[in-house]
């Protein structure tokens, strides 16, 4: 049986449909004036998780070399514990630039990029949200990255390969 994190990336039909109805949560999260400041927040997280893991947790597009290479310690049980669903630009992010620039909801929706990695990867990460935006958090870390839509690296020893990642995560 082949893993869904050990499989190649394929856009699925109701990708674009869920982009939309992400931008349109989103949009009416900042929009209603009943919402608390609390009930925003939530609204706009979910929006993220939504657009980033809608056609499946760890179907990903994007997948770290310690993922990728989990089959190589053969049969692992409860593999789901050895991966993270990793927002490349961190959702408390993209919910401040949303919450700051609501006339910029669809370029922001577009940043929530999901690329899974294994825990010590996400550990690696985790320093560099304040520092580093987007990819350049993995660029950082060291950490290489896969696009699985094609099987090639993108990042490697702390440089794009090519022209990296074809979803860029600028500020």
């Amino acid at each position: 049986m082949t893993r869904p994190y050990a499989t190649l990336w394929v856009t699925d039909a109701g990708e674009e449909t869920r982009s939309r109805s992400a931008t349109a949560l989103a949009r009416f999260a900042l929009a209603s004036p009943d919402l608390t400041d609390r009930h925003r927040v939530r609204l706009l997280k979910e929006a993220i998780w939504y657009r980033t893991e809608g056609g499946g947790k760890y179907k990903a597009r994007y997948k770290s070399v310690g993922v990728l290479t989990l089959e190589d310690a053969g049969g692992i049980k409860q593999w789901w514990k050895h991966l993270r669903h990793e927002h490349v630009v961190p959702r408390a992010v993209l919910v401040a630039e949303m919450l700051d620039h609501p006339d910029r909801i669809d370029e922001v929706i577009r940043k929530a990029i999901a690329c899974i990695v294994t825990p010590a990867e996400h550990d690696l990460l985790s320093p560099f949200d304040a520092t580093h935006y987007g990819w350049e958090r993995y660029l950082a870390a060291s950490i290489d990255v896969y696009d699985m839509a094609t099987r090639t690296l993108v990042i490697e020893n702390g440089r794009y390969v090519n022209d990296g990642p074809v979803d860029r995560s600028e500020p």
